[in-house]
């Protein structure tokens, strides 16, 4: 098979005609080749069939070790790690086949393929709580990156690294790697899918630490990127972080129907994570008090394995229910969530603030002032760990702070 015949295939997907192009692929009786399987695996993922994203990947790796081509074989392995990671949280299976990867370039140190093999590395070990080890990976795929010219694995890096640094408290160090990262992101030169991922992490970056204004302006680039760049499930990323921001800033109308249009285009690639945009669409309905609504929310992303807290614990909150919000929220700290995610802090003050801040409204309406002084001064400790985090910067905070703690 010749390039011309893959010719357009290849428009097709350039054109984000995902659906022609599998049809033109299922159209060609030939035996699968390399170039083939790569964009059989390419059109499956901007079709939302993410299963035959993984199936073209695995079936590439295969053909790769058959033809005794081990360092292709390993890179087919890393992406399947990566898609894996990307779309369904299932750590043991990403680590299996990152650790095959890795048995086929043991061998060869300086292999490009370690670059995007750290790259992948990196965001498992962030995605599971373990800072050190996002770091150190995160560092070897900023060097094996700019070593070998591959943009993607280095620009992942060091988005990875930034978050590091402003999970230790380093905000100012943090914020700035991340603004250099958004420049590069703001250029253009990267590819449709390590772009759009990046944006979501710098994005994701702010809204750990509350900063809503750097989060706003970030959230817009990525709009005006997304027009005409965005695949897959990009799109329905970039809403969440839409209807985050107009929940922030109003009306919430319209950020409850950009969460709800992210629960239906997400719906096809994500699976442990859907709870995400189910909860913000939560958030969304508490805070124009369709408490009905909300609850149908948060349950849904209860049963989509994910821990909708403290939305939930204030919708009991303000239900009047309030001993149970008490209990969820005690329950929250006390076993803290340890689903991979991204899209929030895995471990430390950074994770436990936004509980903490909701304890203290909860604990006041039970009755515990002993409850609410506790919470109010851990958070207190974490603001002068987290120089810029949001309660910090929340005028009604610290005097709200001030008289508990007292």
């Amino acid at each position: 098979m010749t390039q011309a015949d893959l010719s357009p295939i290849r428009t097709a997907l350039d054109a984000g005609e995902f659906a022609r192009a599998q049809k033109l692929l299922a159209d060609l009786s030939v035996p699968p080749s390399a170039a083939l399987l790569e964009l059989r695996a390419r059109a499956a993922y901007g079709a939302g069939d993410l299963e035959g994203t993984l199936t073209a990947y695995g079936d590439l790796y295969r053909l790769h070790l058959e033809d005794a081509r081990p360092h292709d074989a390993a890179f087919a392995a890393v992406m399947v790690g990566m898609y894996l990671m990307m779309d369904t949280g299932l750590m043991a299976t990403v680590r299996a086949w990152l650790s095959r990867a890795e048995r086929l370039v043991k061998d060869a140190p300086d292999s490009p393929v370690w670059a995007w093999l750290a790259a992948v590395r990196t965001y498992e070990r962030l995605m599971c709580g373990d800072m050190p080890g996002t770091g150190q990976w995160a560092q070897r795929a900023i060097d094996g990156g700019r070593i070998h010219g591959l943009t993607p694995p280095s620009i992942i890096g060091q988005v990875a690294l930034a978050r590091v640094r402003i999970h230790d408290g380093y905000l100012d160090e943090g914020l700035s790697a991340l603004d250099d990262v958004a420049v590069e992101l703001s250029a253009g030169k990267l590819d449709p899918l390590t772009s759009g991922q990046m944006w979501c992490e710098l994005i994701c970056a702010m809204q750990w630490i509350g900063q809503h204004d750097r989060a706003e302006q970030w959230t817009e680039a990525m709009e005006r990127w997304r027009q005409g760049a965005a695949f897959g499930g990009l799109h329905g990323r970039c809403r969440v972080h839409r209807a985050e921001i107009m929940r922030l800033r109003g009306p919430c109308d319209a950020a409850e129907q950009e969460a709800l249009q992210a629960c239906e285009e997400l719906r096809p690639w994500m699976r442990r994570e859907f709870g995400w945009p189910l909860t913000e669409l939560g958030n969304a309905r508490l805070r124009k008090g369709d408490f009905a609504g909300a609850e149908e929310a948060f349950l849904a992303a209860h049963q989509n394995a994910w821990l909708p807290q403290p939305g939930l614990a204030l919708l009991r909150q303000a239900q009047g229910r309030v001993d149970e919000a008490y209990s969820m929220i005690r329950s929250a700290l006390d076993h803290p969530v340890d689903i991979p995610s991204k899209e929030r802090p895995p471990s430390g003050g950074l994770q436990r603030a936004p509980l903490r801040e909701a304890q203290v409204a909860i604990a006041l309406a039970a009755g515990d002032a002993d409850t609410a002084r506790t919470a109010a001064a851990d958070l207190a400790e974490i603001c002068q760990g987290q120089a810029n985090f949001p309660q910090c910067g929340n005028s009604n905070f610290p005097t709200r702070l001030g008289l508990l703690v007292k």
